[in-house]
């Protein structure tokens, strides 16, 4: 039986493929970190190799006794351990609720899960980790990065953003497994009938200022006075009363807490919220300009912060200031770049305000060339004007591809490998992207069809998939689709690491 460390979400698909896999003497899980909701019962299976993830992301402070004794020790001293030091306390900017979780406490959290999971890891002596999703936790992607270092064999999940399907990926090759599996009928063609909407939906914008992703959509309608009074009383609310109730606990406590050392009360920390938000909010339409459409430019879409997409997903371009500033040196100097700031970083304004100091504009527009657009500018116009169109790992290269303009994407997308989308780890030059043909809308159709036949299977990785996908579970097929296309992609997974070691 294969060992593997396990890092799921709180869709269950995952704690039934787990235990299908267990009882069928195929792959034990041995370190298992993921949604707590499956806690109770993966630890009766699982036994003691189940973790509760609130204490390694949140509670540090309950994770004792680990009498660390030097396991694995050259992991202190590697390049593994630097850039996860880089990549986790930046993901700790998602618990950051009050800027006041300071480096120094960043550091110490960050060292003592190491010292912990360096103990496991090397007590349970894994052959693989499986993760559901890219680790987008601190602690998750310590677990990555750990595992990197000891060169044990690693592959994710991911999903794609139009259609309720995940692949699964070598994460050090970047090969996509074959899927091998036939999707149900129905399903299937509803799928197609979608993704066909999709393509046609960005060639039919006649309105360049009113084309809106429906997601977008909706983060701004949540801003509505109406919409936020339903919520206030649909639940809000009681979210509010928890905050003040733990941290009244906090503040009445004797033991130290990393998110608010100062004890602030309730109405300081409020005013900390909001005077957040107010500051990105001003710094933008100070900093934003009048954009001069008659000199060339690059189009680069800002990602939303913090978001997995942006970390870990763009690898070392998780700052987007330095994709930018490569960027600006690939290209000629008479080419300028528009930077558009992503809606969500003020649609989601709790989280946007923790995601983007209000400093990161000055930063760019100190780069040569460099025009900042408000985040209301029409993304369809700044594409149909520019050169090409730059972005992380987002849909925006996509939305360029079926348009007509090539683009070039810094890190991991679902994606990849779509005509017109060009990936800068491949080093093609300024002339030779100027000189690739430009690929119908008809050939972007036919790769997204071709790769959802050779690759994908029927899921979500997450609870947030299955909302968004949720007209697809009413299909009374769905659920089984998944479970049986998640077990085989990870069956196939573990028949062959099998093999590979005997």
């Amino acid at each position: 039986m294969k060992k593997y460390c396990f890092m799921m979400t709180g869709n269950d698909v995952w704690l039934k493929v787990a235990i299908y896999l267990f009882e069928k003497n195929i792959a034990k899980p041995v370190l298992w970190l993921g949604d707590d909701v499956h806690f109770d019962k993966a630890k009766k299976i699982f036994g003691n190799h189940v973790l509760r993830m609130d204490d390694f992301v949140h509670y540090q402070q309950a994770i004792q006794n680990i009498e660390y004794c030097g396991e694995n020790i050259g992991f202190f001293s590697s390049p593994n351990y630097l850039r996860a030091k880089d990549r986790c306390l930046k993901m700790m900017d998602r618990l950051d609720l009050y800027g006041s979780f300071s480096r120094q406490d960043r550091e110490v959290v960050y060292n003592k899960l190491a010292m912990s999971l360096l103990k496991k890891i090397d007590a349970s002596k894994p052959d693989a980790l499986v993760m559901a999703e890219h680790a987008h936790s601190h602690a998750q992607y310590l677990v990555l990065e750990i595992c990197m270092y000891l060169d044990i064999e690693i592959v994710k999940f991911n999903n794609w953003m139009i259609a309720p399907l995940l692949y699964l990926q070598n994460l050090k090759t970047g090969e996509r497994l074959d899927a091998g599996f036939k999707i149900d009928n129905e399903i299937s063609e509803n799928i197609e009938a979608n993704i066909k909407s999709y393509v046609n939906s960005v060639l039919e914008t006649k309105d360049e200022d009113n084309f809106e992703l429906e997601y977008m959509k909706n983060q701004r309608l949540r801003l509505s006075f109406g919409y936020t009074f339903t919520d206030f009383f649909s639940g809000s609310w009681l979210r509010l009363i928890k905050e003040a109730w733990f941290q009244s606990k906090k503040i009445r406590s004797n033991s130290y807490y990393q998110i608010n050392p100062y004890r602030h009360g309730i109405f300081i920390r409020s005013k900390i919220k909001r005077l957040r938000r107010k500051s990105l909010k001003k710094e933008l339409h100070i900093k934003k300009d009048s954009l001069d459409f008659t000199k060339k430019y690059v189009y680069f879409g800002l990602h939303f912060e913090p978001e997995r997409t942006t970390n870990p997903d763009a690898g070392e371009f998780h700052d987007q200031a330095l994709a930018i500033i490569a960027l600006r040196d690939f290209l000629p100097s008479d080419i300028g770049i528009i930077v558009k700031e992503h809606p969500s970083q003020f649609y989601i304004y709790d989280r946007g305000s923790r995601g983007r100091s209000p400093l990161f504009y000055d930063l760019i527009k100190n780069l040569s060339g460099v025009q900042l657009a408000h985040y209301q500018e029409s993304s369809i116009k700044l594409i149909k004007r520019s050169e090409f169109v730059s972005t992380l790992s987002g849909t925006l290269a996509l939305e360029a591809s079926i348009l007509g303009k090539k683009s070039i994407i810094f890190g991991d997308s679902w994606f990849d490998g779509c005509p017109n989308v060009i990936a800068w780890k491949d080093r093609v030059s300024f002339d030779d992207i100027l000189k690739q043909e430009v690929s119908i809308p008809s050939n972007i159709l036919s790769f997204l069809l071709e790769q959802k036949e050779l690759k994908t299977v029927i899921g979500c990785q997450n609870p947030s998939n299955q909302n968004t996908h949720k007209k697809y579970l009413n299909y009374k097929q769905f659920t089984k689709e998944e479970y049986e296309g998640v077990l085989h992609l990870l069956k196939n997974f573990f028949i062959e690491l099998d093999s590979n070691k005997s």
